[in-house]
């Protein structure tokens, strides 16, 4: 006796659970209309599963999907957004899926918006070609795509919430605070090696020349020598140092700002210029 009380009153339990849920109403921002343009260019077969394979993502995300056959003719060829006041108030859904699919010779062309009727917005829209796909391919990407539009504003809440605050600029800086260090130019120190290198060259020049006619005849036919050694070395001299100070400078203009490393065989090389 006591064993038929308990499952008496386990089944009137459970039908009192169905009846509270079959009978709880469901929210207007949570129902969905399906629009399929009359463009579309699918097969019986083709519409049934994308219908199907979109009604699954709507149900998985808790939204109710409200038929669209009882709508009238002229609501699925409107324009979006000028009609969705009136396909709200005859569905009773404030959600409108639009999709515009075609599937011709193993290709295919989707795109999916959805609207929100009460405020007129676009809410996602995203599209997806297929060269080389068949008819599965087709209702499978529109099931990703819906999924992804009815998805993004969870994601974009979740990125807003994670993102740093921004940084706020101080009126003044602290004290220790270090000046930004300025790059220089070097372009000055180039032209300046190339002065210093080509005149360098040519004192130098001038000199060694000074130096090799010392002591030869001054003229053909005469005895007069040259005593050109004493100019010729200073020239030679400073020349060299011009030369050398220019070559020096042409080195520091085009060598590598940031130290460099390489390993090789005879081991580990650094180069750089250091400011």
């Amino acid at each position: 006796m006591r064993r038929a009380l308990v499952h008496i009153a386990l089944l009137l339990a459970m039908l009192a659970a169905a009846g509270g849920a079959s009978g709880a109403p469901v929210e207007a921002d949570q129902r969905l209309v399906i629009l399929e343009s009359p463009s579309n260019q699918l097969s019986k077969s083709a519409q049934e599963h994308l219908r199907g394979a979109i009604g699954d993502v709507v149900v998985r995300h808790g939204i109710a999907l409200v038929p669209a056959l009882p709508l009238p003719e002229k609501l699925h060829r409107c324009e979006l957004p000028a009609c969705l006041p009136q396909i709200a108030a005859a569905s009773g859904a404030v959600l409108v899926l639009r999709v515009e699919a075609s599937y011709v010779k193993e290709s295919f062309k989707l795109a999916v918006e959805l609207w929100n009727a009460d405020e007129g917005k676009l809410l996602g829209r995203d599209n997806r070609d297929c060269p080389i796909c068949d008819e599965q391919d087709l209702w499978g990407s529109a099931a990703l795509l819906v999924q992804g539009i009815l998805e993004r504003p969870a994601r974009e809440a979740k990125s807003a919430a994670t993102e740093p605050p921004p940084l706020v600029p101080t009126a003044t800086a602290p004290a220790d605070a270090v000046a930004p260090v300025v790059p220089t130019d070097h372009t000055l120190l180039g032209y300046a090696g190339v002065g210093l290198t080509l005149a360098g060259a040519a004192v130098l020049g001038t000199g060694i020349y000074y130096i090799a006619v010392d002591g030869k005849s001054a003229c053909d036919k005469c005895d007069d020598v040259r005593d050109t050694s004493r100019y010729g070395r200073p020239l030679a001299i400073g020349g060299g140092v011009g030369m050398a100070a220019g070559v020096a400078l042409l080195v520091w203009h085009f060598w590598p700002s940031a130290p460099a490393v390489a390993v090789g065989p005879s081991g580990l090389t650094v180069a750089g210029r250091f400011q």
